[in-house]
């Protein structure tokens, strides 16, 4: 259980960060102060396990594929979601069906494992475009991961 203890809480800290990070044009100075404190305090968090297992692997100990795997993917995934939100806030009508930021993590985790629903997709040009790096990314990186990643289920 504690072989998950910095992924789990690197996770907390950049799903935080996801929402918490300031894009309405309009919002109030003290909402800006706040999204920004939360935002970074959950980027902190991230740094912070990041930093831990950065220390664990100088110091010789053997390091955990699948936590490291896991924050790879958990970046990604918020960061597509983050790239379809703010292009939606940008370019409205450009991915269908998508207004907060949930449908864009909803969207892009549809997207990632192929199941695609069809109620939020793809409608502009330049969104489909990023959709299309996003599933090349999706079966050429992770797939190369995933391969050659040593997993370990972790100690209790």
């Amino acid at each position: 259980m504690r072989a998950w203890f910095r992924p789990a809480w690197g996770f907390t800290g950049v799903l935080v960060a996801y929402y918490a990070l300031p894009l309405d044009r309009d919002a109030s100075v003290l909402r800006l102060a706040i999204s920004l404190l939360v935002t970074g305090g959950g980027l902190g968090i991230l740094a912070w396990m990041m930093a831990l297992e950065l220390h664990r692997v100088r110091a010789g100990q053997p390091g955990r594929a699948t936590g490291v795997l896991t924050m790879l993917l958990v970046l990604v995934i918020l960061s597509f979601s983050l790239t379809f939100y703010l292009l939606n806030v940008l370019a409205p009508g450009q991915v269908a069906g998508l207004s907060t930021r949930t449908d864009a993590l909803y969207f892009t985790l549809s997207t990632m494992t192929t199941v695609g629903y069809g109620d939020v997709h793809a409608q502009g040009q330049v969104a489909r475009a990023v959709v299309c790096g996003l599933i090349v990314f999706t079966i050429v990186v992770i797939a190369s991961l995933a391969a050659h990643a040593r997993f370990r289920p972790p100690s209790f």
